[in-house]
């Protein structure tokens, strides 16, 4: 009577936790999501006020055009604007080409299983890390120029502007190394959920060509998955700041690195410029995605004709050649360049024109390591923090988004990927103007806050499709055994989902190592990341320091998504192994076992 009576009460306790639980989230789906919403409104207002001449903090209290006039009185505002925009939609457009490029010549065969395989890894490397590779690659003294030193004669390095060119062509490279992996792997995962084979099929059965079948049957059904990824891209080759101090133009430079100047200087009337300059940018960022959109819209209609044409088109095989050598060529770059950085950080004379260093050792290392570390316990910490807890949201929002209607998921789900689609510039900038006006600003909470506005939008998005794909029967099968949401969640469903959380862990350190601006703006200086040394760095002269901090960033991430590798096969061995000393024991059981007295006997 006294064990079924704690048994009762016990599974009343549990009950009761469990209705509590359900109970707040069901109040904190609808408070969670709409925070979002709130600090998106918080940043435009943050820019939009100063642009026009109100800073209290400052002392501006009245609205006036002051700031516009400063702006537009920039020497070099023009060749600014038209820079960034010949960069930024330049690298949109050849990474969005490559990628295409990538899917009809490379679609089952060893290089589209060796890609997905060699990618991901490529991708948890830091913009800044993979633009010094490209500087340590392309400069006038770099691995290239010792290549051609050897039939051009060369004793020393060419006067060649390669890098910090005014047309910003370098800096287009260093975005297209690190844009195409990205969108090739949104492509991998569309490539899952639509039927490529059958189109194939269809379409030589109708007697068109390859190509003809990529691009009348295929594209128009792959292009509309990977249109949210490519406005991604678009919107960040516009304000990339880090990789443009390392590697843009100089003089003058990018528009968001002049703002970055403005916001620096000490001078408070910059500010207000610095404001409008941000306000500027954001909507140069729109104008671009809306004309953008608008042509998607213009060559559907004039295409339509091609489309329904009836031209079938000749097999080359030459194109599809051709595009195999293209990207294994930009992959294989991608790869020397960070070779080359790990080579430098060990190398400690390296002579022009020697392709290789004439003394490699770890003195580079024993030297520079120990001031490291301060900069990599601060990556680490707000790194770890902001995926957890991104991780977290991101879980509950699964968890619980459903129980809203489909226009409150939609919006909610717009506001979670606004971040990435807003310029971090204008965005932070706006961000930054309510937190020096609370005095909240140089505190490493707020560091981590802003970088999880970031991290965020990357852990749902990897999350969603493991979610949606898990079988809901287990946890049904749980809840009746265990009577309990919290514990079905917590025993049943996590542990089968334990791979996906960890790669979207590893994914949000990834993501917070590489971000500088939320660093810069909301740490106001006090804390340095080994990505804002590193940038820091690439306008001195000391190779190795800079090689060193580059290798650094990128074993980070690396090793953190080796652990999302390892911890799930080692869980999954410990369950197998519990289980076969499960089978083994009642096997034994069963063999030492008495035999049973027959009825006739008792």
């Amino acid at each position: 009577m006294i064990n079924s009576t704690s048994t009762s009460t016990s599974s009343y306790a549990a009950r009761s936790y469990s209705s509590r639980w359900a109970y707040l989230a069901s109040r904190g789906v609808y408070v969670i999501p709409w925070l979002f919403p709130l600090l998106t409104a918080i940043g435009l207002a943050g820019i939009i006020l100063p642009a026009f001449g109100w800073l209290p903090a400052l002392g501006y209290n009245s609205f006036s055009l002051a700031p516009w006039q400063q702006l537009l009185a920039t020497p070099g505002l023009w060749t600014m604007i038209l820079t960034t925009l010949f960069t930024g939609v330049g690298a949109t457009l050849l990474s969005l080409l490559l990628t295409m490029v990538f899917l009809i010549s490379s679609w089952n065969t060893r290089l589209w299983k060796l890609t997905g395989r060699t990618l991901p890894p490529l991708l948890a490397i830091p913009h800044s890390a993979l633009a010094i590779g490209v500087v340590f690659l392309l400069s006038p003294s770099g691995i290239v120029s010792r290549i051609l030193a050897v039939p051009m004669d060369w004793l020393h390095p060419p006067d060649l502007l390669t890098v910090n060119d005014p047309w910003g062509l370098g800096l287009i490279f260093a975005l297209v190394l690190k844009e195409v992996p990205f969108l090739c792997l949104m492509l991998i995962a569309a490539v899952s959920q639509t039927p490529i084979e059958r189109l194939l099929t269809t379409g030589r059965s109708l007697g068109y060509s390859h190509l003809q079948c990529w691009l009348k049957l295929v594209w128009p059904l792959l292009y509309p998955k990977i249109r949210l990824s490519v406005m991604i891209v678009l919107a960040f080759s516009l304000s990339v700041v880090d990789v443009s101090l390392i590697i843009g133009p100089n003089m003058p430079p990018l528009l968001p690195v002049q703002i970055l100047q403005w916001q620096q200087d000490p001078d408070p009337a910059l500010a207000l410029a610095a404001a409008a300059g941000a306000l500027l940018l954001l909507l140069l960022v729109g104008l671009c995605m809306a004309c953008w959109l608008q042509l998607e819209k213009v060559l559907t209609s004039g295409l339509r004709g091609w489309l329904t044409g009836g031209y079938r088109g000749r097999s080359r095989s030459i194109l599809i050649t051709s595009g195999r050598l293209l990207f294994s060529g930009l992959l294989v770059l991608a790869w020397i360049s960070l070779i080359v950085v790990v080579i430098w950080s060990f190398s400690w004379r390296w002579r022009f024109p020697d392709i290789v260093p004439s003394d490699i050792s770890l003195r580079a290392w024993i030297r520079f390591f120990p001031g490291m570390l301060e900069p990599l316990q601060t990556t680490i910490t707000v790194a770890l923090t902001c995926s957890v807890v991104g991780v977290l949201l991101s879980v509950f929002c699964l968890e619980y988004c459903h129980r809203l209607s489909r226009w409150q998921q939609r919006s909610i789900v717009f506001f979670f990927y606004l971040p990435l689609l807003l310029p971090q510039m204008s965005f932070l900038l706006g961000i930054q103007t309510p937190l020096v006006a609370l005095h909240l600003d140089g505190y490493w909470w707020t560091v981590a806050a802003c970088h999880l506005l970031y991290v965020f939008p990357y852990c749902y998005l990897s999350l969603v499709d493991p979610w949606q794909k898990y079988d809901q029967r287990f946890s049904h099968a749980g809840l009746i055994l265990s009577g309990s949401r919290v514990r079905t969640f917590l025993k049943v469903k996590l542990p089968m989902l334990i791979s996906p959380l960890f790669t979207a862990l590893a994914l949000g350190v990834a993501v917070s190592t590489a971000l500088y601006l939320p660093t810069v703006m909301a740490g106001a200086g006090r804390y340095e990341t080994l990505t804002t040394e590193a940038v820091a760095l690439a306008s001195g002269g000391n190779r190795r320091l800079l090689a060193l901090y580059a290798v650094m960033q990128m074993l980070v991430p690396m090793i953190f998504f080796g652990l999302a590798i390892a911890v799930p096969r080692l869980s999954s061995l410990r369950l197998s192994s519990l289980r076969l000393s499960s089978l083994r024991l009642s096997s034994l059981r069963r063999n030492h076992s008495p035999p049973k007295r027959s009825t006739h006997e008792s």
